[in-house]
């Protein structure tokens, strides 16, 4: 039987945990606050996220010491805060993961150079793709929560890691996609969020739903021109890519979209990131793609009022008078 070690205390790595689990995988669980942890595994339930959701603590094993969780499973999973990666892999040694397979969960970039968290695992470790999977899809952590119908996409080079992986989560309320292009998913995966958070400062700033429908469509002409420039030749018109691009952009579950109604509604930047309970990765995202995209030929005019509006402080309305110009 496969072994996960899940590294995360949040939503998603809860709502990741409540599938692998419903499958009867035994999951090693790394939790950083000994508090929390031992109260997921006295009660079932994780106090400070998605607190509804009963997990079964047969196939759970809840630690704070790192070492401990990194040591007994076959499958390395990350769903922490892309900002809290780096540190996470130094505590790690490199030999526990030699012929391990890694999963990444998280939908921002990393470090200084603001790398895909795939690009970076791979460099840190000196791994290959073959070892790397991509979790992505329009799967919001709440609704797997409640059971509701899910189409989650693994994105792995290697054909035996995705058949590996996909009997894992596949579930009676988990479709599993699978598809050979791991970065194209995992820069779609942090595009959206940039998006999602464009998308709520629309709706802060009280456009209607024809603008938001307007705005989707340009946005996924500029996942479309992202992906190719990395040298994706897939489609970006299925639940991999678009999907998640739509569902961050229409959802009231997507954190990233209520960060940027907050700011459409007058909040400074700095006001709306503390009054955000879980992180925006978006914020992030939008600082690491900006000189990516920067250096395409592509025009990206969603992602450039982001960046315009979260780093240069230009005012939210007027750069949406400017946006309105660009889209089409």
């Amino acid at each position: 039987m496969i072994k996960f070690s899940v590294f995360g205390g949040g939503s998603w790595a809860t709502a990741l945990v409540k599938i692998l689990t419903d499958n009867k995988l035994l999951v090693n669980w790394y939790i950083r606050r000994p508090e929390q942890a031992d109260a997921i595994q006295q009660t079932g339930t994780n106090p400070d996220y998605l607190n509804l959701v009963h997990l079964d603590t047969n196939y759970i094993q809840v630690s704070s010491h790192i070492e401990d969780v990194a040591t007994k499973s076959d499958v390395l999973l990350f769903a922490v805060p892309s900002a809290q990666l780096p540190g996470l892999l130094e505590t790690i040694d490199i030999n526990h993961i030699k012929d391990r397979i890694l999963v990444n969960a998280i939908k921002g970039t990393v470090g200084a150079q603001h790398e895909s968290p795939i690009t970076y695992i791979s460099r840190y470790f000196n791994i290959s793709d073959s070892q790397l999977a991509m979790l992505a899809g329009p799967c919001h952590a709440e609704e797997i929560g409640l059971r509701r119908k899910t189409y989650l996409t693994i994105g792995a080079a290697s054909k035996n890691v995705q058949q590996l992986l996909s009997p894992c989560f596949a579930s009676d309320y988990v479709d599993i996609q699978l598809c050979d292009d791991t970065h194209g998913v995992t820069y779609a995966a942090i595009y959206k969020n940039v998006v999602g958070i464009v998308c709520g400062m629309a709706k802060g700033l009280r456009y209607g739903d024809n603008f938001l429908a307007v705005l989707a469509a340009n946005a996924l002409r500029e996942l479309h021109e992202l992906v190719q420039s990395i040298g994706s030749t897939h489609a970006v018109l299925n639940s991999s890519y678009a999907g998640d691009l739509l569902v961050t952009a229409y959802s009231a579950h997507s954190r990233n979209r209520t960060f940027g109604e907050l700011i459409g509604r007058g909040y400074s930047v700095e006001k709306a990131k503390r009054a955000m309970q879980m992180v925006a990765e978006g914020y992030g995202a939008t600082q690491g793609l900006y000189p990516f995209a920067s250096q395409r030929p592509a025009n990206f005019p969603i992602l450039q009022t982001a960046y315009r509006v979260l780093f240069k402080h230009m005012p939210v309305a007027t750069e949406f008078k400017l946006l309105e110009q660009k889209l089409h």
